[in-house]
């Protein structure tokens, strides 16, 4: 049985198994530990390789965003020491490649607004159901923009028409990623070098305009 382990810096560290460089990560940050849980729970059933992170305040966001990289920020914007929006431009300032999605309980236009003026890849309310924040979280995964109220914003339309432009090799990457593979693995049972695979890997991402492995992860998986 899997169980979960506190830092010292006060964040959950054990959450899911995906482990190494190349592990899809997702930091969860959130004051209250049942909401954590539920949507760690979310995560881990979308994404059942990711390894998510937990932490219940900003400073231990900005703490674990300095310890390892990210595919995915979840963050409370009423969570202590937000201080408005400047906890999520924090955020943003340490890692302005890592999509930051705000999950709150306030929904009003112009919290709305203001997250995705300071930068949020999308805001999804606590008060959807559990399928709903799944579709969402799903959505903003897959690099849609999902917002309260509106159907996902898909700034790719031609992705499928993309597919057909990976190699055979590639293709074979792009299941080996989404079944939770790290690099050093699909090297192993391609029998190729991993400076190989990490040229793939940046290939399909340029070719599919993904941002991320767990984005290609995610677009594999609900293609197969």
């Amino acid at each position: 049985m899997h169980t979960s382990s506190v830092s010292a810096a006060g964040f959950d560290t054990d959450r899911a198994p995906g482990s190494g460089p190349d592990a899809c990560a997702v930091l969860i940050a959130d004051d209250h530990p049942l909401f954590r849980d539920a949507l760690a729970q979310i995560v881990t059933s979308t994404l059942p390789h990711a390894q998510v992170v937990e932490c219940g305040c900003i400073e231990d966001a900005q703490a674990a965003l300095g310890r390892q990289d990210f595919e995915l920020v979840l963050l409370d914007v009423n969570m202590p020491g937000m201080n408005g929006m400047a906890g999520l431009l924090s955020l943003r300032n340490l890692a302005p490649a890592t999509p930051v999605v705000i999950v709150s309980g306030r929904e009003d236009r112009e919290t709305v607004d203001q997250a995705m003026g300071c930068g949020a890849a999308g805001f999804i309310p606590k008060s959807l159901s559990r399928d709903g924040m799944r579709n969402a979280l799903t959505a903003v995964l897959a690099g849609e923009i999902s917002l309260p109220g509106e159907p996902a914003l898909d700034g790719v339309p031609d992705r499928h028409a993309a597919v057909a432009t990976l190699s055979g090799q590639q293709r074979r990457v792009l299941e080996m990623i989404s079944a939770g593979k790290a690099n050093k693995i699909i090297a192993y049972e391609l029998s190729i070098s991993e400076s190989t695979v990490k040229a793939h890997v940046t290939a399909i991402l340029r070719k599919l305009n993904l941002r991320s492995r767990i984005q290609a992860a995610l677009y594999a998986t609900r293609q197969a």
